[in-house]
């Protein structure tokens, strides 16, 4: 049972580092397909999309085996506070108007630090 476990969790770990990565690659918004900064033609965004899916079909083996590794040393309650800060700065980098200073941001890379802290001290002291 926490073989299974272990497995879904490497797994769901794997589809949000897989996203995260997408989304440095490009942005599609309503306005366009936006790759390294620059809005690109409809053909480019094509070879651009098929590239980074090639791409990322290639390493998510790679990164499967790191998230396998990931979960079985580090605390779970310390992923979930680096994946919470990391969904945060990706979310405000991917929409210009939200602002990472903002008091609503502050507070959930705040909970999400506590969170990371909190893990690793349960790690080290229990």
């Amino acid at each position: 049972m926490v073989d299974v476990l272990s497995e879904e969790s490497a797994l769901v770990l794997t589809g949000i580092i897989i996203t995260f990565i997408s989304s440095m690659l490009y942005t599609i918004n309503a306005q366009g397909f936006v790759h390294r900064g620059k809005y690109r033609k409809k053909e480019e965004a094509i070879l651009i999309f098929l590239g980074a899916t090639i791409f990322l079909g290639l390493i998510t083996p790679v990164i499967n085996e790191i998230s396998k590794l990931i979960i079985l040393y580090v605390p779970v309650i310390t992923i979930a506070g680096v994946v919470l800060m990391t969904t945060n700065f990706v979310l405000h980098y991917s929409i210009p108007s939200w602002k990472q200073t903002s008091t609503k941001s502050l507070l959930i890379y705040l909970l999400g630090l506590f969170l990371s802290v909190l893990g690793l001290l349960i790690s080290i002291y229990v």
